[in-house]
């Protein structure tokens, strides 16, 4: 019965592939790709502790040092427009010491500059680098690994860029700009070497039909006892498909039923930046000083929390999911801002300034915590996982150079932000929720850092107008402000509970896509063409690209076809599938869509009642299995006269004397596809799930 039934109850098995040995070239590989993150991370946080250094030695002007900090968020987004050309043409061991001529470059004009114009342009060639350096990392490191350890080792980027920022912050306490520059070098040196001794990446090799070093390299990477043919193959099929997906345009980017799942991956970036982490990465011990919190303390307590805080988001998502922990850390950065808001706030109210430093600490602290726990590296990871395949490559590259260019922004306004007073101004040019919160405190340090020692006559409490009449407006904005993005992340829930006060609304917007609306989420699939809501605790099917993948491998084989899976040929993988945490398949809802003639017709062969017997003879296989009995319940049809589409609605109840059964089914016809959506629940279970399987059945539309 197990196999007869493979297509109903087996959608969320897990496939039990063989387990690849974690080698030591591989380990070495990982480590001596992901040093470059380290260059990463030292160029990211430079400008924390070296702001006031600088702009003495150099005699800046805030204007040009806030031009120089940002550089490196412009050179980014330069390099991460080239980046996948480059690692195209020139493969991923190439780009990586192309990146790495930059960054050393970069470091090298930086460490000797004697004016501005040396050291801008150090700073852009360090930028140019770290985009290339964005975008090889983790795609070297994943194409390099196993796929049951490969969330680990790709991990190690961002475990490496943490490590860089933390040795800014904290020897920032202690060397001199110049020398620390120099630290950004000695792991790009490193890479420069390490690079002649490790593999280049599989599938970069069976893009330029190396078939060959394919397999050596595989062989290599994964152990002399591994079998690597399965691998090797799945690795030339996924060239395959991406070959013909090549010569998808950027204008089918901006297609209709494209715009959701750009939508979401444009706004998760510049979230990510809008946020403010630009401004507090880059400018810690400023906000430290104006806060009246010692520089040097603050800074090193947030160098030994990097790498932890990291490692703590690394736990949790897998625990918690992607969107609770997302939900967890928008509401953090909001408690966060206000905390800050607050801190600055009553900085001249004579009867509570003492809390000043303490709130600037906790808010600095927490809000470095919050933002690495979700809103650092979640919108990476969605990004990856919302754009269907012929898109992909595309719209990866144009929300990384969204995100770059917002960056760029965000790091050259904050300094500004700080200085200038007007409220509207700021939300309106940083909107940017502890923006909001500092955008009337001017920064004592700064000034002061622009003035010599003998023409500082007033204390930096003395340098700040009075704001006590500014407080309530002050924090009324940042709670304001902080609101939106709690409304806009669902924090506890609130958004998904207003749009459930009237549910069809949100569902007319789409909105359900986003926001789970009545205990119901939306799936729409924009490449088949079709929609339908499921339960939002559902969990979709992990192993359908792979099955996928392994089905289109048999289908391009020269080989003769197993004789184990030569019966099933005619069978049709789901497109999606979802049912319960943990669930072996007797519980969830699947598509399968079918090509057949454009002409094709449902009606053709019959109505509800007649296609609903003929699909229960075919799920019993028309009576060869005399202790499987099947029975059609109901069959409605359901017409959308707008687009002139029929929609069978059928419901039938399979049994054995090892199993009870019950399907809700949809059948429809379009654009030469055959759409079957299918919903199984045992029997026992019916009248429980009676109603959800009723509303999915309902909802289940074709778009296309």
């Amino acid at each position: 019965m197990e196999g007869d039934n493979n297509m109903e109850k087996g959608l969320l098995l897990t496939n039990k592939e063989e387990t690849a040995r974690t080698t030591l070239l591989l380990v070495f590989s990982t480590f001596i790709i992901v040093c470059a993150s380290f260059t990463f991370g030292v160029s990211a946080g430079y400008t924390a502790d070296t702001m006031s250094s600088i702009m003495r030695d150099l005699d800046l002007s805030l204007a040009q040092f806030s031009l120089f900090g940002s550089l490196m968020t412009f050179g980014g987004m330069i390099g991460a427009i080239f980046s996948a050309k480059a690692a195209s043409a020139l493969g991923n061991k190439m780009t990586l010491w192309l990146a790495d001529l930059f960054c050393i470059t970069g470091w090298v004009a930086i460490a000797l500059a004697k004016d501005i114009v040396l050291l801008d342009l150090g700073r852009f060639f360090v930028g140019i680098g770290v985009g290339l350096i964005s975008y090889v990392v983790p795609v070297y490191v994943a194409e390099i690994t196993p796929k049951h350890i490969r969330g680990a080792f790709t991990f190690s980027n961002q475990l490496l860029q943490n490590c860089g920022v933390a040795i800014a912050y904290y020897f920032g306490n202690f060397l001199s700009w110049r020398s620390l520059a120099l630290i950004g070098i000695i792991p790009c040196g490193i890479q420069v070497i390490g690079l002649f001794f490790i593999p280049e990446s599989p599938r970069w090799l069976a893009k330029k039909g190396r078939d060959e070093e394919v397999e050596v390299v595989l062989q290599k990477l994964r152990g002399k006892g591994h079998d690597i043919m399965f691998e090797a193959r799945a690795i030339k099929i996924s060239v395959e498909v991406s070959k013909q997906n090549s010569n998808t345009s950027i204008r089918s980017l901006f297609r209709k039923r494209y715009a959701h799942q750009l939508t979401i991956g444009i706004g998760l970036m510049l979230l990510q930046q809008l946020c403010g982490m630009s401004g507090i990465g880059s400018y810690g011990s400023t906000l430290f000083e104006l806060g009246g919190f010692s520089a040097r303390i603050g800074m090193t307590v947030l160098s030994l929390i990097v790498v932890p805080k990291s490692v703590m988001g690394l736990i949790l998502v897998d625990r918690w999911g992607r969107r609770p922990l997302l939900m967890a850390s928008a509401f953090g950065l909001c408690l966060s801002c206000i905390t800050l808001a607050v801190a600055f706030g009553v900085k001249d109210v004579p009867e509570i300034q003492n809390i000043t430093p303490v709130f600037t600490f906790i808010g600095i602290l927490s809000f470095t915590m919050m933002f690495a726990f979700g809103m650092g590296a979640l919108p990476w990871v969605i990004m990856s996982e919302i754009f269907p395949m012929d898109i992909k490559v595309l719209a990866g590259s144009l929300v990384t150079i969204a995100n770059w260019f917002t960056g760029w922004i965000a790091n050259y306004c904050f300094n500004f932000m700080l200085v200038w007073s007007p409220a509207e101004m700021s939300l309106k040019l940083y909107f940017s929720l502890h923006s909001s919160s500092l955008k009337n405190a001017k920064p004592s340090s700064i000034l002061i850092a622009q003035q010599s020692p003998g023409d500082r006559k007033t204390s930096p409490a003395e340098e700040f107008s009075p704001l006590a009449e500014k407080f309530n407006r002050r924090l009324l904005l940042g709670i304001g402000s902080s609101s939106v993005l709690a409304i806009g992340a669902n924090f506890g829930g609130v958004t998904s509970f207003v749009l459930g006060l009237s549910p069809e609304f949100g569902r007319n917007l789409k909105l359900d896509v986003v926001y789970p609306i009545s205990g119901y989420r939306r799936c729409m699939d924009t490449v088949e063409g079709f929609e339908f809501i499921y339960p939002a605790t559902w969990v979709g099917d992990q192993t359908l690209l792979y099955r996928a993948a392994e089905k289109s491998e048999r289908e391009t084989s020269l080989d003769l076809p197993p004789a184990r899976i030569s019966r099933r040929k005619n069978v049709n993988e789901p497109v999606v599938a979802f049912g319960p945490p943990g669930s072996t398949g007797e519980l969830n809802v699947s598509v399968i869509v079918s090509p057949v003639s454009p002409t094709f017709s449902i009606e053709a062969f019959g109505g509800p009642k007649e296609v609903g017997e003929a699909i229960v003879k075919t799920v019993t296989r028309s009576g060869q299995r005399t202790d499987l009995k099947g029975t059609l319940l109901e069959a409605n049809l359901r017409q959308d006269s707008e687009r002139n589409l029929k929609y069978y609605e059928l419901e039938f109840k399979v049994e054995s004397p090892s199993f009870r059964r019950h399907n809700v089914a949809v059948c429809c016809a379009n654009g030469g596809r055959l759409y079957t959506l299918n919903a199984q629940v045992p029997e026992s279970a019916w009248s429980e799930l009676k109603h959800e399987f009723h509303t999915i059945a309902k909802s289940f539309n074709i778009i296309s």
